[in-house]
């Protein structure tokens, strides 16, 4: 919005139009390589009680506490994704964990769940610490599947 203000100039006697500066830009955001979010504990199963499914790829970091995730899969880790969950339960209908080129998956607590639980291949590494499992747990190529 303009406005116009006058100066009156002595020795010419003319008004002068002068505009307030523009507002500075909004600075950009950086684009977050770090999600997190805490939803308290999982409530039961209900349409709102659930998280998105997360699909994490390249060099991006997730980290996620108290979370409810149900899927065709629940997780999907590739490329250098490091995803950190605590407290999740995650159910998957084809496979709750699918890891697979250099990502690394770390689940403490909660559980994991599907006909296909965890599905590691390529470089991939999947850590369970305290975490309940439930389904097949499927593991091939160089990667690692460690239950602690």
């Amino acid at each position: 919005m303009k406005r116009a203000t006058c100066l009156w100039v002595a020795v010419l006697g003319a008004c002068v139009a002068t505009t307030p500066p523009p507002p500075p830009p909004p600075s950009p955001s950086p684009s977050p390589t770090v999600a997190e979010r805490s939803t308290g504990s999982p409530p039961a199963a209900g349409p709102a009680a659930r998280d998105e499914p997360i699909a994490c790829g390249g060099d991006e970091i997730v980290v996620i506490a108290d979370c409810f995730i149900e899927g065709e899969v629940a997780v999907d880790a590739h490329g250098n994704c490091q995803v950190t969950l605590t407290n999740c339960e995650l159910r998957g209908t084809r496979v709750a964990v699918d890891a697979h080129g250099n990502a690394q998956v770390v689940i403490t607590g909660g559980s994991v769940s599907g006909a296909k639980a965890i599905d590691a291949h390529g470089n991939a590494q999947v850590v369970l610490e305290g975490t309940a499992i439930t389904g097949v747990i499927d593991q091939h190529g160089a990667a690692q599947v460690v239950t602690r």
